[in-house]
């Protein structure tokens, strides 16, 4: 790890000093002091590029293939080759006398390029300038190939299982009666899921399909096929990311990082409270699971890097687990956690509104929740027990804030939205704004002041994902439209039965409806749609509303298939350039989270007996 002279030493290099302070920051922990006796040869002209050297104390001899011999001595660059396109090194490198030098991989190079793209014409230049008059050979820029990847036997079921399903699906609407709107609807819908349970393409193409399909048959009126761009979740989740994007590319993030490196203990218990924490500190004030992964994603992909983790170790994972859960598994316990939560509120008797106000509704959903955490804090430490080490130290943690320096203005931009965000949601009582439109403001200041560049929003923020959000809306609206909503309600009304006479039994039942319904239909509109089903049979069983809305507002969480899930998407597509966690192990334990959601459910019922409200 470099000490503070070899931090200068960095900081005078005539090409990195004109980098971000904060892209150094991320770089200083994967940069090691490394020292080579005199004769040892570095590297050989044509070898694959792997590192980039700045020399503390000695000196090296580069040896071109046309006889070129360059001396490079204290503070010089050489192996600049890692700052370019070049896949090869153009020379020979031998240690001249002692050398002692700051090794610097090239993929962390190419993580502190893509921040400062200015960069790279700096180290053509140099390149260049050392190498002058040299006829590069072509195996030196050896261009990548791009191999066409041919489809697997999963794919090809799923093309089939479309061309054959799809069809059926239509012929049985067809033959079951219904409206011609309700069962061409049914064809295209059945296409669509099928296209994102075998991820045949990118997440966001299959509802750009029903959109336009229902558009150019004419199934729905166009402002209900395109009511999701303009909902409120999206212009809520298109101005959280944009915030998230500031924060960013501000280095507010990583200075948040730091901060919380120096505060907890520097081991991997640390760190993962520390993300559960965050994460569960803004379950209450951030109405929104999509937003509260905008903020924490980019703390899990700076402390992984910092930490020198093994990408797709367990200790990685465990960490990505960490922070998803944290900002996820609390979504029912707070009665501002989400939006679909005010949404069952508003559909329970008044009487329930008034005796489960924002701390009562914390009350009875405590034991609910206490059980999902300690069988989640059980299952990640026994399934991710490790002894990787975290490979940071206090005087690194310093040097990085050294280098961050103090809080620049885009920083303060960043803490200023965030903190008037928060306030704002907290006090909509006084002023009344509606939190995406709060939003939609501070996204409009940040871009009109200049602390969101116009390259950044077109970079930074995740369109792909906000078209897969709006097209979902859409796809709901339309299934509303054409009726098939009270189609599904009609034929689960004979489960209410069991909700007065077992109701061990109907939670078992209720656990498989939501399943076998939420591998087509969104968490949201799920939770809406059974909600408005059985919260009304609630009173005529003389159970309370809340209980019934709370156990669905849990249970409809529970997923299984990415697709189903558009919060973990997006979580999975800011972290998925790093490669930070093995998703088969995610994927693998958040179907364990399901079970223990139902557990939790079961566990809860002595507890709600005890309060009376069951």
């Amino acid at each position: 790890m470099p000490c503070r002279d070899e931090l200068s030493c960095l900081l005078e290099d005539a090409v990195l000093s004109k980098a971000k302070h904060v892209s150094l920051a991320r770089l200083l922990p994967h940069i090691t002091i490394a020292s080579f006796e005199p004769g040892y040869c570095l590297y050989k002209y044509g070898q694959p590029v792997q590192h980039m050297y700045i020399i503390l104390e000695g000196s090296v001899q580069l040896v071109s293939p046309g006889g070129k011999q360059i001396l490079l001595d204290r503070k010089k660059r050489f192996g600049e080759e890692g700052g370019t396109d070049f896949e090869n090194y153009m020379s020979d490198a031998v240690v001249a006398s002692r050398l002692t030098a700051m090794v610097i991989p090239k993929e962390k190079l190419s993580v502190l390029l893509a921040d400062n793209a200015n960069l790279k014409t700096d180290f053509y230049l140099s390149v260049v300038n050392t190498f002058g008059g040299e006829e590069l050979s072509s195996s030196t820029l050896k261009a990548k190939e791009i191999k066409q990847k041919a489809p697997g036997m999963s794919e090809i079921i799923g093309w089939l299982c479309i061309i054959t399903l799809s069809p059926l699906a239509l012929f049985l609407g067809y033959r079951a009666g219904l409206d011609m709107n309700a069962y061409v609807f049914i064809g295209i819908f059945t296409a669509t899921v099928i296209m994102w349970s075998f991820r045949l393409v990118d997440e966001y193409v299959p509802g750009i399909f029903a959109l336009l399909a229902t558009l150019c048959i004419g199934i729905a009126p166009p402002k209900v096929i395109l009511s999701g761009f303009i909902s409120d979740g999206f212009f809520m989740a298109m101005s959280v990311l944009g915030l998230g994007a500031v924060i960013v590319a501000s280095g507010l993030s990583y200075r948040v990082l730091l901060v919380m490196l120096r505060l907890l203990p520097k081991n991997q218990f640390g760190m993962n409270a520390g993300l559960v924490l965050m994460g569960t500190f803004l379950t209450p004030i951030l109405p929104t699971s999509n937003g509260r992964i905008a903020l924490l994603s980019p703390l899990l992909t700076d402390m992984v890097e910092t930490t020198h983790l093994k990408l797709k170790g367990k200790a990685a994972t465990k960490l990505a687990i960490s922070t998803f859960a944290g900002t996820t598994l609390f979504s029912g316990t707070f009665l501002t956690s989400k939006s679909v939560n005010f949404a069952l509120f508003g559909m329970m008797p008044h009487q329930v509104q008034d005796q489960f106000q924002w701390l009562s509704w914390l009350v009875a959903a405590a034991a609910t929740s206490a059980v999902m955490f300690i069988l989640y804090y059980i299952a990640l430490t026994v399934f991710y027990r490790n002894d990787e080490p975290t490979r940071i130290s206090a005087e690194q943690i310093e040097q990085q804030f050294t280098l961050l320096g103090k809080l620049k203005v885009r920083e303060w931009a960043a803490l200023s939205g965030v903190i008037i965000f928060i306030v704002g949601i907290l006090t909509y009582s006084l002023h009344k704004i509606q939190p995406p439109w709060l939003g939609l403001a501070i996204l409009y200041w940040l871009l009109l002041y200049g602390f969101l560049h116009k390259q950044e929003f077109k970079e930074l923020i995740d369109w792909p994902f906000l078209f897969y959000l709006a097209s979902i809306v859409g796809i709901i609206a339309t299934l509303g439209n054409v009726g098939l909503d009270k189609l599904l309600a009609k034929q689960l009304m004979p489960v209410g039965e069991y909700m007065r006479t077992n109701f061990e039994l109907f939670i078992l039942i209720l656990s498989a409806i939501i399943f076998i319904v939420r591998l087509a239909i969104p968490i949201n509109a799920t939770i809406v749609l059974l909600a408005a089903i059985f919260i009304p049979l609630s009173e005529v069983s003389g159970i309370n509303a809340w209980v019934i809305a709370f156990i669905i507002l849990v249970l409809g969480e529970m997923w299984v298939f990415p697709y189903q899930c558009s919060y973990y998407l997006q979580f999975q597509e800011a972290t998925e350039k790093y490669g930070i966690y093995d998703e088969k192990s995610f994927l693998k334990f958040n179907m364990l989270l399901n079970f223990f959601k139902i557990a939790a459910i079961y566990a809860s019922i002595p507890y709600w007996k005890m309060l009376s409200i069951l």
